[in-house]
């Protein structure tokens, strides 16, 4: 989330107005097609248009979906959102269940924070790195327990933490470099690093790539930021993923950046780290809105206009997109009460303005919001991450462990689901719901959607990753994910209170970093999103297909599937949960212990 507590308050007053006066109009202005179509929805199963014993009902109501489901333009996340009396209807209705989780967060972190406040300053302030520890021990009960994940506040010096979060809690901006590719800069000690030079790092696929250099073009707070690009390598005898160099560039002065290595001096290393790192974690905040959200609800869209209330595959899609419309109104809340006046504390180092024209151009690029491209296994195919034909395969990887997993597993759901209601490809093309939806996502400007529905695998494919976006998508961005890894301090913090150096050797890293009411604002504005008390519920991906109403209306094959993937899913939390460290302190090459994506505690859903 971006916003903290005042800010939050702001924008919870808003959400509740917004509540209410959508609720009062559409009590005032109820539409009696819509009743009808309302009164038309019953307890018969599910169907498939060939099969329904009234289609011109059928066609009718979808009609007046149409009409009660519109377009409008949105500042915040580029993709379309839904306007109309029938979509306003639902979006108030969303409201009753996705603003008591965010009222009791927001009570938990004004209750909580001026006592973390307060033990810090008993305990000195921070004087040290090791000293952000207090930011946490014995704090956060409510918002935050347990605080970040185990080792990060006490392995952050380890260069394999650095490098290992980009496989992990951070892997959307990480390229294995090409050997024709042209190197961003060059690193004139690389062979002292690494035991081979960076040229034959390159030619041997060994060599990978963060860029974020963009950031640097962002409207700047009073605090400060970078925008950096990162080079980090397999080792050639180990094998293991280690970080290579750190280029910081500030704006106007890109023709002097400094290049750092781990043979740099202790402080000016870990700067140069943590600088990074900020840029992951603005990554994390802005780009989660349009990688997860709009991408997602772009579709959704366009499969409510053309796809029957009656229809299995919206029935499906209804599930796995709980209550989306909700977010992008309160991000823009915060956009906006961020760039007043009176906006409060503010420790980003760059403006919230800022941050919402970042994530849309993000989105329009087609980087976040590119649908197909953005299939887990062919973005990771794509980045050079999988399967790399001119490279040697990483050791370990663990987001791809983890989500290649769950995200089979749905697989294996909808490819039940889909098999069971269409005996064969001739059939899904046949399908003349399908074959709109199609058609609109045209309309609805669905960026790199399938060209055609016309065979099994495609419509699964599509289910799959509708289901991908916003149950791990979201949950490594945020949730649980972000909290806990990308925007932990002392590791990343938001913004730095000092410029960014011109010149190696510096003395005092302290002097950069955040105080202890930065500190504070950074675990109350994450804290927003974290949905700690979801743990071993039903709202977690183990839980993504048990809707026993939604289930009772589809076939039994379908229903054995919805099972055996629960079943699944348990199975993997177990094993995720008896994971240790290894003898040498670490748990899958990390020195610390990233559980991001255990189905009995990540949201099925894209909460927050």
């Amino acid at each position: 989330m971006i916003y903290g507590r005042g800010l939050l308050g702001k924008m919870i007053k808003s959400a509740l107005t917004s509540f209410l006066l959508a609720t009062a109009a559409v009590q005032a202005s109820p539409a009696l097609t819509e009743r009808h179509l309302e009164n038309a929805r019953s307890n018969d199963a599910y169907t498939l248009p060939k099969s329904d014993r009234n289609p011109r009902a059928r066609a009718a109501a979808i009609e007046v979906k149409r009409k009660g489901w519109q377009y409008s333009e949105y500042p915040m996340g580029v993709a379309y959102y839904p306007t109309g009396t029938l979509a306003n209807k639902t979006i108030a209705k969303d409201q009753e269940t996705w603003l008591p989780p965010i009222l009791k967060i927001s009570e938990a972190t004004t209750r909580e924070s001026p006592i973390a406040l307060e033990a810090i300053k008993a305990k000195g302030g921070f004087k040290k790195l090791e000293d952000y520890a207090n930011l946490y021990d014995g704090q956060w009960e409510e918002a935050f327990p347990g605080g970040p994940f185990e080792g990060m506040l006490t392995n952050f010096t380890d260069d394999r933490m650095f490098s290992m979060m980009r496989l992990s809690a951070s892997p959307y901006r990480l390229k294995r470099v090409k050997p024709s590719d042209k190197l961003p800069f060059l690193v004139h000690n690389a062979a002292d690093i690494t035991g081979i030079s960076l040229d034959k790092l390159q030619a041997q696929g060994r060599l990978f790539l963060e860029d974020f250099s963009e950031m640097k073009e962002l409207d700047p707070t009073d605090k400060f930021g970078a925008g950096c690009q990162a080079y980090f390598y397999i080792h050639p005898k180990s094998g293991d993923f280690l970080p290579l160099a750190v280029r910081p560039i500030v704006k106007g002065r890109e023709n002097s950046a400094l290049v750092y290595t781990p043979k740099d001096t202790e402080n000016d290393w870990m700067l140069a780290k943590m600088l990074m790192n900020q840029n992951d974690g603005w990554h994390t905040t802005w780009a989660h809105i349009t990688q997860s959200h709009s991408a997602a609800e772009a579709p959704y869209l366009a499969a409510i206009r053309t796809l029957s209330d009656n229809h299995p595959v919206l029935a499906m899609i209804n599930r796995i997109e709980k209550t989306p419309w909700n977010i992008r109104p309160l991000l823009e809340d915060g956009v906006q009460s961020g760039a007043g006046p009176d906006a409060g504390p503010q420790y980003y180092a760059w403006t919230s303005l800022s941050g919402r024209q970042w994530a849309n151009q993000v989105y329009s690029s087609g980087e976040t919001a590119n649908f197909q491209a953005n299939y887990y296994r062919t973005f990771l195919e794509n980045n050079g991450l999988i399967n790399c034909r001119y490279g040697p395969a990483l050791k370990s990887f663990p987001f791809y462990e983890d989500a290649s997993v769950i995200v089979e597993a749905i697989r294996d759901v909808m490819t039940a689901f889909v098999n069971s209601y269409y005996p064969n490809d001739n059939a899904v093309a046949k399908d003349p719901e399908l074959q709109a939806w199609q058609r609109e996502t045209d309309v609805a400007k669905v960026y790199d959607f399938p060209k055609s529905i016309k065979t099994r695998r495609t419509l699964v494919d599509i289910l799959t990753h509708q289901a991908y976006l916003g149950g791990i998508v979201h949950g490594v961005m945020s949730t649980n994910g972000a909290i806990g890894d990308t925007t932990s301090l002392p590791f990343a913090p938001a913004g730095f209170r000092q410029p960014i150096p011109t010149k190696k050797g510096v003395k005092d890293l302290m002097a950069f970093m955040p105080t202890p009411e930065g500190a504070v604002w950074q675990v109350v504005t994450y804290a927003a999103a974290n949905r700690a008390m979801w743990r071993d519920t039903n709202e977690t991906i183990s839980y993504m297909f048990e809707d026993e109403t939604m289930l009772n209306k589809m076939n039994p094959v379908t229903y054995q599937a919805a099972k055996s993937f629960k079943a699944k899913m348990d199975a993997f939390s177990k094993e995720v949960r008896a994971r240790t460290f290894d003898k040498d302190g670490l748990s899958r090459g990390m020195p610390f212990m990233w559980n991001v994506l255990d189905p009995n505690w990540a949201p099925y859903w894209s909460v927050v």
